[in-house]
């Protein structure tokens, strides 16, 4: 559904545009570990997202029903979580205010996704509410690291995205990921 992939863009831009500015003169690159669906709610949506590391760069691929309009009574909550090492545990760095979603439509995808994204999705416009049901499909989106390598940072990182209705958890997909200075 539109929202998932909506959540899965901004999650990996999170990881770049609310973590640290890093130092200007080293390079850095993000790496996509796993992707985890961790609670799926069938009468909301169905979603399926494929990961194509075949090329140059990773490429994102999805499919998503979405089987009700979401409006501002739908909530949307993004965490960060971060660890230096790979065996430590996560720990919270940022959590978002909780925001409906014609809010965070306005604010977060407007500002970190929909430019990137509509160029690869029939996403909708970031002022038009409520995201009404329909079928969602990104084709080859690329995750370049260059664009955000003002705000990357070496660590491990863990994006959790929820979407709640009437204050029950609906939906939760985590992404996890780790940055490395380039060679």
């Amino acid at each position: 559904m539109e929202f998932n992939l909506l959540i899965f863009n901004l999650m990996l831009c999170g990881f770049f545009a609310i973590t640290s500015f890093a130092e200007e003169q080293k390079k850095f690159k993000f790496i996509l570990d796993n992707v985890i669906t961790e609670k799926e709610s069938e009468d909301v949506g169905k979603i399926k997202v494929e990961l194509d590391k075949s090329g140059d760069y990773l490429k994102i691929n999805g499919e998503a029903e979405q089987l009700v309009d979401l409006d501002n009574t739908w909530k949307v909550q993004i965490v960060l979580k971060g660890a230096n090492e790979a065996n430590e545990e996560f720990k919270e760095r940022l959590t978002l205010p909780l925001l409906g979603v014609c809010d965070f439509m306005k604010f977060y995808y407007k500002m970190y996704i929909y430019e990137s994204l509509v160029k690869y999705a029939n996403a909708p416009a970031p002022n038009v509410c409520p995201v009404v049901k329909d079928t969602y499909v990104l084709r080859d989106y690329p995750l370049v690291s260059e664009k955000f390598q003002k705000f990357l940072q070496p660590g491990f990182y863990r994006m959790e995205a929820s979407l709640y209705h009437e204050e029950e958890e609906k939906i939760k997909y985590s992404v996890e990921g780790h940055v490395v200075e380039e060679e």
